[in-house]
């Protein structure tokens, strides 16, 4: 495996993701406080997913109850893709082969990628009706868990090293 690939390699957490059109300032479309997890996984396939912090669940426990208004908030505050990830030069490339959007299955989007320290910053330029807008996603990797570095907590709070 390529350095470049095996250092995407892991789980990622949203930091922040902005969108800019022409003339226009950049929005957080899912607000500042937006979920989201990015997974590349080493023998090729990726997944990525955000939402809007503080999303309000259905009215009723089945989500086919719930009122087509309901339904479309849900679609809107949330967003998700997955599929096949390969690395060309300074760009990542994701094959989607499932996705919240179908218009998105089947679809290659590429991503400008910088890697700097445990962040990863994916920006991407998509043209519209009203022309040209810029997605950027700043993801984390999060800090390693005491269990994964070799610690464990014992029931009473304190840390030991694992044997």
């Amino acid at each position: 495996m390529s350095g470049a690939r095996s250092q995407r390699c892991g789980r990622w957490r949203a930091g922040q993701r902005e969108v800019a059109g022409q003339g226009r300032i950049a929005s957080l479309p899912f607000g500042a406080g937006a979920v989201g997890l990015l997974l590349y996984t080493a023998d090729g396939w990726m997944s990525a997913t955000i939402m809007a912090e503080g999303r309000r669940p259905f009215s009723r426990a089945n989500p086919r109850s719930a009122s087509a208004v309901e339904r479309a908030a849900a679609f809107d505050g949330y967003f998700s893709y997955a599929g096949r990830w390969s690395v060309e030069g300074s760009r990542v490339r994701h094959e989607v082969t499932v996705a919240l959007n179908p218009a998105m299955v089947g679809t290659l989007q590429v991503r400008e990628a910088r890697l700097v320290g445990r962040r990863l910053t994916l920006s991407a330029e998509e043209a519209t009706e009203d022309g040209l807008r810029r997605h950027r996603l700043v993801w984390k990797r999060p800090l390693r868990r005491a269990a994964q570095r070799g610690t464990t907590r014992s029931k009473a709070g304190r840390r030991s090293t694992a044997r």
